[in-house]
C-alpha cells in the first residue's frame, strides 16, 4: 500500500469564490491550483496512477466554512490529481480534446469506481492555514 502526502501553503478557495466568475477566471483558478499541486509534489510523482485510491483533503483555516463550500471548493484540487485522458474524435479533422488536461496523474479518475474522498474543514490559527492532501492506494 503506497501513500502520498503533501501540503499546499494556503487553504484552497471555497466554492463561493468561484461562483459567478467568468470562464477565463475559472481557467486561471484551475491553472493556479495545478501549478501549486505540481510544486508541492515535485519529488513525489509516480510512474503509473493509483488504480483505486482513498483521498483525504483537510482544509485548515481560521474560519468554519459551510459543508457545501468545502466540498465544492475542492473540485479544482481533485481535478489536478487525476490523469489526462484523450477523448474520442467524432469527426475527421477535428481538434483532439483531452479530459482533465491539467491532471498530474496520481489517480486514474475522480469517479466512484476509482477513488473515494474524505473532504473536511479543520479550524486552525491564522499562521497555520494550509491544505493537507493524503492519497492512499487501495489494493484489490
Amino acid at each position: 500500500m503506497r501513500v502520498i502526502r503533501f501540503e499546499l501553503p494556503q487553504p484552497y478557495p471555497l466554492l463561493n469564490h468561484s461562483i459567478g466568475q467568468s470562464r477565463w477566471a475559472l481557467t486561471g483558478m484551475r491553472q493556479k491550483m495545478a501549478r501549486a499541486v505540481a510544486a508541492a509534489t515535485s519529488g513525489l510523482r509516480i510512474p503509473e496512477p493509483f488504480q483505486k485510491a482513498h483521498v483525504t483533503i483537510e482544509r485548515h483555516s481560521c474560519g468554519t466554512p459551510d459543508h457545501d463550500g468545502v466540498q465544492g471548493g475542492a473540485k479544482f484540487l481533485i481535478d489536478a490529481l487525476t490523469t489526462p485522458k484523450l477523448l474520442n474524435v467524432r469527426k475527421l479533422g477535428t481538434r483532439q480534446r483531452v479530459r482533465n488536461k491539467r491532471g498530474l496523474g496520481f489517480i486514474v479518475d475522480d469517479g466512484p469506481d476509482y477513488a473515494t474522498f474524505d473532504i473536511r474543514a479543520v479550524k486552525s490559527r491564522m499562521c497555520a492555514q494550509k491544505t493537507v492532501v493524503t492519497i492512499t492506494e487501495i489494493l484489490p
